[in-house]
């Protein structure tokens, strides 16, 4: 950094100008503090610039990371049996016997048992919905541990949970299903019963933030056609005075199967088509706000958060514009804003087996083979590990992730390593 040079005063020059002060008037005397004054806040600001893009610099240098730092680990077991999910900016990991939440610094706070042949868990803020699919059973669960055990009296099918553990679940019978809503004790909320012959087999239900409002995805088969319905209910003041609280619908969707519907924050819906994504707009009643489709080859995974929609397609072999060429990979990522604007397009030529999205990054996990993209499309992370890794978890702090391996766990910070021959910046 470029050091300010100190310009010292010699003593004949310093006498010569007392010497002026003493004959000068009153006016001259308070003039000459306010000129010098401009210069002095000339070098200041020129200081700040220099410190403020030298810092610049730096950050964009560091905003790229190849490489990390262990700062704890600690032995596991049975990890390739559990599932993960981020939580309160930590982990949570669950299996067929139990579930437990771990801290930032890779500690349990608590765990529980139970005992499952098919677990689902969602999260929704800071509460936690375990459900037993083809089972009975769900569990509430918080930041302080198990709040209820609700036993249904079909077989669960799907479930959803809202920010304050009300949570809802589509239930099997025989003859019939019923999506059922209770509150985060197990009270029942309310109860909707359907039929094939009436309104079809309900694929997947998606709960509002504040637990207000439900949309249900129906599929009724006329003669060998298949037809996919979406169906919007809320159970605030204004779906009260609603026939069963249904507020609103759509039946326009041609041949697409919507087997998933998200709420991406309180007010926007995406259902999830196998061949096009359609975003809904319900602050209170359902609208039609985007449409995205026009996938250029099968859809691999999803991701979402409040703000975007990603998918990963099978790579066609045609490259965007601007890009090079998409020969050589084998997927392509894509990521679109709530108005069905795409924002940016990666094409990604590792096998994958995880990818999620959190409120800032996009994590991708391999094998080995991992990385981590911003939502303006940088990358921030890359780095192929040496052994299997399942999974990769933020803890909320700048920089800061938990690595899940078959048999460990590490709280890593990341870095950047200059490689062996690289010129330095």
């Amino acid at each position: 950094m470029a050091r300010e040079k100190k310009t010292s005063t010699s003593a004949p020059e310093m006498k010569k100008e007392r010497k002026v002060l003493e004959f000068n008037t009153v006016e001259q005397e308070e003039e000459t503090p306010k000129k010098r004054r401009p210069f002095g806040l000339i070098i200041f600001l020129l200081v700040v610039i220099l410190i403020a893009v030298g810092a610049g610099v730096y950050m964009n240098r560091t905003t790229y990371y190849n490489d990390y730092e262990v700062l704890s680990s600690a032995e596991s077991s049975n990890t390739t049996q559990m599932d993960y999910l981020a939580y309160n900016g930590s982990l949570i990991k669950y299996s067929k016997e139990g579930i437990s939440y771990l801290d930032k610094e890779g500690s349990s706070v608590w765990m529980e048992s139970y005992n499952m042949k098919q677990p689902k868990a969602v999260v929704s803020g800071e509460y936690i919905a375990v459900a037993d699919l083809n089972g009975n059973n769900v569990y509430i669960f918080n930041a302080s541990g198990k709040v209820s055990m609700e036993e249904t009296p079909y077989k669960i099918c799907t479930v959803d949970v809202a920010r304050q553990g009300v949570f809802a679940v589509i239930l099997e019978n025989e003859t019939e299903d019923f999506i059922e809503i209770y509150d985060k004790n197990g009270g029942t909320i309310a109860e909707m019963r359907t039929t094939i012959a009436d309104s079809g087999y309900p694929l997947d239900i998606a709960l509002s933030e504040d637990g207000q409002k439900l949309m249900t995805s129906y599929i009724t088969i006329q003669g060998i056609k298949a037809q996919n319905t979406i169906a919007a209910y809320n159970f605030g003041d204004v779906g009260q005075n609603e026939t069963d609280r249904l507020v609103g619908g759509f039946n326009n969707l041609d041949s697409t199967i919507v087997p998933k519907l998200e709420f991406l924050n309180n007010d926007t819906v995406c259902a999830f088509g196998d061949d096009r994504f359609i975003v809904y707009s319900m602050k209170e009643k359902p609208s039609e706000k985007a449409v995205i489709k026009d996938f250029r080859g099968e859809i691999q995974s999803i991701f979402y958060n409040s703000r975007y929609i990603g998918v990963v397609e099978e790579n066609a072999g045609t490259a965007e514009e601007g890009q090079e060429t998409a020969d050589a990979s084998r997927y392509r990522l894509r990521v679109f804003d709530t108005n069905g604007n795409q924002k940016f397009a990666k094409e990604l030529n590792f096998s994958y087996k995880n990818i999620y999205a959190t409120e800032n990054e996009i994590i991708i996990v391999g094998d080995s083979e991992s990385r981590i993209y911003d939502f303006t499309g940088k990358l921030k992370f890359s780095y192929e590990f040496a052994k299997n890794v399942n999974n990769i978890v933020p803890t909320g702090v700048n920089n800061k992730y938990i690595i899940v391996y078959d048999n460990s766990t590490e709280i890593v910070k990341l870095r950047y390593t200059k490689e062996e021959g690289q010129e330095t910046k």
